[in-house]
C-alpha cells in the first residue's frame, strides 16, 4: 500500500515540474523577440535616417556647385534680411533663433547644426548680379521671409528674374527686329558723313545730336543768343564744331542774320567778318559752310575771298550748294585747295519720318555709288525726328558695312 502510495505522489510532482519546465521557456523566448525585434527596428530607423540625411546633403552640394558654376558673381538676396527673423528648415518648419536654441540642443543636438551647415550653401545659391542692387519692392512684398529654405533651381532662377532693374527691362522691350530697316550692303568703302546747321538757340537740342553713337558735324551760327554754349557743347561732346557763316542770298529780301557776308562788302571786310565769328565761337573751329548765300557762292572774286581766310586760318570750306552757279570750286582750283561739297540729300527738308528715312536710304544708295555722301540737317528743324531716326538706324548701317566720319577726318 505504502509503494501504491507513492506513485501517484510521484506522478503529479512530475507532471508539475514538466508544466512549469514548458511554460518558463515560452516567457523567456517571448520577451527575447520583442527585445530583437525592438533593437532590429531602432537599427533599420537609424540607418534610413542617417542614409536620408547623407543623401539630402549631397543634393544640397550639388545644387550648390551648379548654381555657382552658373551664376558666379550672385549677392545673397537673403543677407538683407533680419538676422531675427526665423527661416524655414528642412522639414517645413521655422528654424529657431538664437534666443531659442538652448530647447532645441536639449532635443537634439545635432539637427539644428545641420541645418546651420546648410543654410550658407542656399544663401550662395540665391545671391543676385552685382547690377541688380535692390529687389523691386514688389518683389519685397511678394517675397516670404523664409528664402533661406532650399528651392528648387527653378524658382531661384525665377526670383532673380523677377529682381530685374527698371533699366534692363526697358533695354529688352527696346530691342529691335532685324527687318525694321531695308539697309543695302555697303560698297566702295560708303561713308556718311552728317552735317547739321542752324546751331545756336538751344544747347538742348545741340545735345541731342552729339550724343548720337557716331560722328557728326555741328554748324554754328553767329549773334545767336547761345551761340557760343552751343560751340561749347559740341566740344564737351568731343564732336566737331564748324562756323555756319551766314551770306547773302540772291533772294534780297530774305535775312541772312547777324554776322552775314552782304553783297557790297569788299574783300577786307568779308575777311574781317569771317575772322569775328570764328572768335566767337571760340577755339577749336574745324572749317566752315556758307548759310544761304546763294548771291556770294555765285560770286567768283567774294567766295575766293572766304577761301582765303579759310587757308589763312587752317580751316576747311564746305560748300552747301545753295546755288547750282556756285563758283566755289574754280575758286579753290585757282588757289589749289580742297574744299568739301553737299553730295546728297538735304535730310529734312520734310518733317515726317517717312520721308526723312526715303532721305537716308538716298543717302546710302549715293555713298554706295560714290563712295561717301555728304549731307545736311538742321538742328531746331527736325529735333524731334531726326536724332531718334538715326540713332535706330546706326546698328543696322554700321552692320551693312558703313563708315562714318567729318569733313576734317577726310581731308
Amino acid at each position: 500500500m505504502a509503494a501504491d502510495s507513492r506513485k501517484p505522489r510521484t506522478r503529479r510532482n512530475s507532471s508539475k515540474r514538466s508544466k512549469s519546465r514548458a511554460k518558463k521557456p515560452k516567457v523567456v523566448l517571448a520577451q527575447k523577440k520583442v527585445y530583437t525585434m525592438c533593437a532590429l527596428i531602432c537599427m533599420l530607423c537609424a540607418i534610413c535616417l542617417g542614409t536620408n540625411l547623407a543623401l539630402h546633403k549631397m543634393s544640397e552640394e550639388k545644387l550648390a556647385e551648379k548654381t555657382e558654376q552658373s551664376q558666379p558673381e550672385k549677392k545673397s538676396v537673403v543677407a538683407a534680411q533680419p538676422s531675427a527673423q526665423p527661416s524655414k528648415n528642412f522639414s517645413g518648419g521655422t528654424s529657431p533663433s538664437k534666443s531659442s536654441q538652448p530647447a532645441a540642443d536639449s532635443q537634439g543636438a545635432s539637427r539644428p547644426k545641420a541645418a546651420e551647415k546648410t543654410v550658407p550653401q542656399v544663401q550662395k545659391k540665391t545671391e543676385p548680379r552685382p547690377e541688380v542692387k535692390q529687389v523691386s519692392s514688389e518683389v519685397k512684398k511678394s517675397a516670404p521671409a523664409n528664402l533661406a529654405a532650399p528651392a528648387s533651381k527653378k524658382s531661384s532662377q525665377n526670383l532673380v528674374a523677377s529682381a530685374k532693374t527698371p533699366h534692363q527691362s526697358e533695354v529688352v522691350d527696346k530691342q529691335i527686329p532685324k527687318d525694321r530697316f531695308s539697309i543695302p550692303p555697303a560698297k566702295n568703302g560708303a561713308t556718311v558723313v552728317m552735317i547739321l546747321d542752324d546751331a545756336g538757340r538751344s544747347v538742348e537740342n545741340v545735345l541731342r545730336y552729339t550724343s548720337l553713337p557716331f560722328p557728326v558735324t555741328v554748324a554754328v551760327l553767329p549773334g545767336l543768343s547761345h551761340s557760343r554754349q552751343c560751340a561749347d557743347a559740341v566740344r564737351r561732346a568731343g564732336q566737331e564744331v564748324i562756323l555756319h557763316q551766314p551770306m547773302q542770298a540772291e533772294n534780297l529780301n530774305m535775312d541772312p542774320g547777324p554776322g552775314a557776308i552782304k553783297a557790297d562788302m569788299n574783300t577786307y571786310a568779308i575777311a574781317e567778318c569771317i575772322k569775328k565769328n570764328l572768335l566767337e565761337l571760340g577755339p577749336g573751329v574745324k572749317g566752315m559752310n556758307n548759310h544761304e548765300g546763294s548771291l556770294i557762292t555765285a560770286n567768283e572774286i567774294k567766295i575766293g575771298a572766304v577761301l582765303d581766310v579759310c587757308a589763312e586760318e587752317n580751316i576747311y570750306f564746305l560748300d552747301s550748294r545753295t546755288t547750282v552757279h556756285t563758283k566755289a570750286p574754280q575758286a579753290a582750283l585757282e588757289r589749289d585747295m580742297q574744299i568739301f561739297e553737299k553730295a546728297g540729300p538735304y535730310i529734312d527738308n520734310d518733317l515726317s519720318r517717312e520721308k526723312m528715312l526715303e532721305r537716308m536710304y538716298e543717302t546710302l544708295a549715293y555713298a554706295n555709288n560714290h563712295g561717301r555722301a555728304i549731307v545736311i540737317g538742321h538742328v531746331d528743324k527736325s529735333v524731334n525726328i531726326l536724332p531718334q531716326l538715326l540713332s535706330e538706324m546706326y546698328p543696322y548701317m554700321k552692320a551693312a558695312g558703313y563708315r562714318f566720319a567729318t569733313p576734317s577726318q577726310l581731308r
